[in-house]
C-alpha cells in the first residue's frame, strides 16, 4: 500500500527531528547504516580531525564504551539499557535487538577501531571509526545531563573520487562568500549564511569554492564534491534580484548548492541560511556546532526561530559588507521541507517578499490557516496534503502546485547528484531530477520577481512530462 503524501512528509519530519545529520533524514532508523560508498582511503589523520584520541568527557566516555563493547557482540540488553535512554530505545526502529543487529552488520572481528575525532564537546562527539573490511564509519553520540546516550547514529563514511555538481545553465560565472550575522536582540544568536551571485568579468581567475570543509564533509558523511562557484569573486555591478533560501529541518544549507549556483548563473543573488541549532554547521572561525535539544514541540519552536532568522537576514541585506548588492524591490523566499513553510510565514509578515516557493514541505502556523498574500509555488514529490490545500485555498494572488513524478523528499537537494542512494527514491535518482526543478523554479521566479514571460507555467510540457499541474489560480 502506498503511503499518502502527508504521511510520507510526516515521517520525513520525524526522521529529521531525530537525526544528527542531514543524510539521516533519508532513513527510517536513527541508529543506521547508509548506502555503501567506495572503499575507505588511507585513514591517516587529516584536516578533518581535531584529535586521534578520545577526549575525557561524558560523550567521549560513552563512545569509548561503544568501541570496547563492539568487540564482544551481541551485547546484553541490560548493558544497552544502562547506556541508552529509554526515550531513545523507544524510537521506532531502535531497540536493543536492532542495535545489536546494526552493529553486527558493520563490525569486523576486531570490533570498531578509532581513526580520529571530528567534533568534540562535553555532550557530543563525532568520530570516524573502521568496521568490517576496513570500511570507514562516522559515529555520532549525544549524551544527556546524566551522561547517558540520548541520541546516536552510525553512517557509512563517504570516501573515494570526488563528484561534481551539474553546472549552472545561465551565462554568468558564479561567485560565492560566507557571512556571519549576530542578532543582539536574541542574546547574540549567531547565524551563518552563504551568498551565491553572478560574478563580474575575471571571476574565473578566482579559486573554486569548497563544497564544505573537510571536517563538515566528514560530519555530514557526504563524498568530496566539486562546485563551480568562485570564492570572493567580484559581483556583477548593479542591484540583483534576491532569493532567500531556508533549508529543511535538520539539513544544512550546503546540501542545496546545485539550485543556488544555477539561479546565480541566471542573475539572482541567492542567500541561504543555516538555522543554528538544527543541523550540523560550521562557523567562519572553524567551529562546528551540532544540533541541540528540540523540546516538546520542535516544529512550533523551529518555525518561530526560523521566521526571526529570516527577518534578520532580510533587514541586513544591505549590511553584509562588500559584495553583491540586493534589489530590495525584487525579493523571493523559497525553502525545502520546513523551509517552505518558513518562506510562506515570511511572506505573511514582510510585504517586500514578492513571491514564495515551498519545495515538498507541509505548511504550519498562520500560512496554513490564513494563506499567503502574493504569488506562491508548491513543488511536491507526490500530491498536496491537507496543510498545503488549506494554504492554497486561503491565499490571494497567483498560486500553483506541481507534482514531480519519480522524485522523493530528498530529491529537492544535491543528493541526486552527490549521493543518489541516500535519496530513497523508487527509481534511481539522477542529475535530471535537479534539472527539472531548476527550470520550473526559475520560470516562477522570472515571472513573479522579474516580470518576465514564463510560458512553462501555463500548462503541461512535452519536454517535462513528469511534471503534473495539481492546482493553478491566477
Amino acid at each position: 500500500m502506498t503511503a499518502s503524501p502527508r504521511a510520507a512528509r510526516t515521517r520525513s519530519h520525524g526522521a529529521i527531528l531525530r537525526a544528527v545529520s542531514a543524510l539521516l533524514a533519508a532513513a527510517s532508523l536513527v541508529f543506521i547504516v547508509g548506502a555503501a560508498p567506495a572503499p575507505a582511503q588511507d585513514p591517516a589523520p587529516t584536516a578533518r580531525f581535531i584529535a586521534i584520541e578520545l577526549p575525557d568527557s561524558p560523550a567521549g566516555g560513552q563512545l569509548g564504551w561503544l568501541l570496547d563493547a563492539s568487540q564482544r557482540l551481541p551485547l546484553n540488553e541490560d548493558e544497552l539499557r544502562a547506556h541508552f535512554t529509554p526515550a531513545f530505545l523507544a524510537i521506532p526502529g531502535v531497540s536493543p535487538a536492532q542495535i545489536n543487529a546494526t552493529l553486527g552488520s558493520v563490525v569486523g572481528e576486531g570490533g570498531l577501531q578509532l581513526v580520529g575525532v571530528v567534533v568534540s564537546d562535553p555532550d557530543a562527539i563525532v568520530a570516524v571509526v573502521t568496521g568490517r573490511d576496513g570500511q570507514e564509519l562516522v559515529v555520532t553520540v549525544h549524551v544527556g545531563g546524566d551522561g547517558v546516550i540520548e541520541n546516536a547514529s552510525i553512517q557509512l563514511g563517504m570516501s573515494g573520487p570526488a563528484v561534481t555538481l551539474p553546472r549552472g545553465t545561465g551565462a554568468a560565472a558564479v561567485g560565492t562568500d560566507v557571512v556571519e550575522l549576530v542578532d543582539r536582540a536574541r542574546d547574540g544568536r549567531r547565524l551563518v549564511l552563504t551568498r551565491w551571485y553572478p560574478a563580474a568579468d575575471g571571476a574565473r581567475a578566482r579559486p573554486l569554492a569548497a563544497y564544505a570543509s573537510p571536517r563538515l564533509t566528514t560530519t555530514l558523511a557526504v563524498p568530496p564534491v566539486r562546485v563551480h562557484a568562485r570564492v570572493d569573486a567580484p559581483a556583477r555591478p548593479g542591484r540583483l534580484p534576491v532569493v532567500l533560501f531556508s533549508p529543511g529541518f535538520g539539513t544544512p544549507r550546503v546540501l542545496y548548492q546545485a539550485l543556488a549556483e544555477d539561479l546565480a548563473s541566471h542573475g539572482y543573488l541567492v542567500v541561504a541560511v543555516d538555522h543554528t541549532g538544527e543541523a550540523p554547521m560550521e562557523f567562519p572561525d572553524g567551529q562546528i556546532q551540532l544540533p541541540g535539544a528540540f523540546g516538546s514541540d520542535p516544529i512550533a519552536a523551529a518555525s518561530a526561530t526560523r521566521l526571526a532568522d529570516m527577518r534578520l537576514v532580510l533587514r541586513r541585506l544591505d549590511a553584509m559588507g562588500p559584495g553583491p548588492r540586493a534589489d530590495r524591490g525584487r525579493i523571493a523566499a523559497i525553502g525545502h521541507s520546513l523551509g517552505g513553510s518558513t518562506s510562506a510565514a515570511l511572506m505573511r509578515v514582510e510585504p517586500s517578499v514578492r513571491a514564495g516557493v515551498d519545495m515538498d514541505g507541509s505548511i504550519f502556523g498562520a500560512p496554513r490557516r490564513l494563506g499567503v498574500p502574493r504569488p506562491f509555488l508548491v513543488m511536491t514529490s507526490g500530491g498536496t496534503d491537507p496543510t498545503i490545500r488549506s494554504m492554497l485555498k486561503r491565499s490571494d494572488g497567483p498560486r500553483l502546485a506541481l507534482a514531480f513524478t519519480g522524485l522523493a523528499h530528498l530529491s529537492f537537494s544535491d543528493l541526486p547528484a552527490i549521493a543518489p542512494a541516500a535519496v530513497g527514491a523508487r527509481r534511481p535518482p539522477s542529475v535530471r531530477d535537479i534539472a527539472v526543478q531548476r527550470v520550473y523554479l526559475r520560470a516562477f521566479l522570472d515571472r513573479y520577481v522579474r516580470g518576465r514571460p514564463a510560458r512553462l507555467l501555463d500548462g503541461p510540457s512535452k519536454r517535462w512530462p513528469q511534471v503534473h499541474f495539481l492546482y493553478r489560480r491566477g
